[in-house]
């Protein structure tokens, strides 16, 4: 064994541990995220998709009154 095989062998160990803390730190972080909002728009319920919530802000067009 020389010295730049132990190196590596140790390199690829931290990196393996940091590469999987960053990853699972990732993973709780949107668990987080995904809990809160669901608290706050409301017990359960879930978000409109996004397709229906952008149709629903347009106001619809009235027709006016024909003269015949």
């Amino acid at each position: 064994m020389n010295i730049n095989w132990i190196i590596n062998m140790v390199l690829r160990r931290l990196v393996s541990r940091a590469v999987n803390a960053g990853v699972n730190a990732g993973i709780n972080a949107v668990a987080k995220r995904s809990r809160q909002q669901g608290r706050s728009q409301g017990q359960g319920r879930s978000a409109p998709p996004v397709q229906q919530a952008g149709r629903s802000r347009i106001p619809s067009v009235k027709q006016g009154r024909r003269r015949g």
